[in-house]
């Protein structure tokens, strides 16, 4: 499976979760990008929207889960987050980016951007999204 493509600065921060594609394991997900906004200094609402747009992006590419495995990279560093989320499914086409789940992941965050890739007879489906605080937009 091709890598996620993380913050391009070498002295940003990393973690890269590879688990089962099953719903249960997404409040863990959420956890950790809200303890990462917050250590980040990100006000309340922007701890919160980063947790919606994991739900968001996990709920989109969950149903495509070719091999049952779902991997979460999220990459941080001045006030910026980054999470990409990815599975290997068996088709390339996964909804348009018109629905009511894209749009309200593009509310949420400062950035967001689907991508779907060839990748060894399947297809690599990922959502990256990206956050900035307050403080690092001014």
């Amino acid at each position: 499976m091709e890598e996620n493509a993380p913050l391009e600065r070498e002295d940003a921060q990393l973690i890269e979760v590879r688990t089962a594609a099953i719903p249960h394991v997404v409040p863990t997900l959420r956890t950790i990008v809200a303890d990462i906004a917050m250590r980040q200094d990100f006000d309340l609402d922007a701890v919160e929207d980063l947790r919606m747009a994991v739900d968001e992006a996990c709920s989109m590419l969950l149903p495509a889960a070719a091999d049952g495995k779902l991997t979460c990279v999220f990459s941080w560093i001045d006030g910026r987050v980054e999470v990409t989320v990815s599975v290997l499914s068996d088709e390339a086409d996964h909804g348009d980016d018109t629905g009511l789940s894209w749009q309200l992941l593009t509310a949420l965050a400062t950035s967001a951007r689907r991508t779907v890739t060839p990748a060894d007879g399947r297809y690599l489906s990922r959502v990256q999204l990206v956050r900035e605080s307050e403080a690092a937009r001014s």
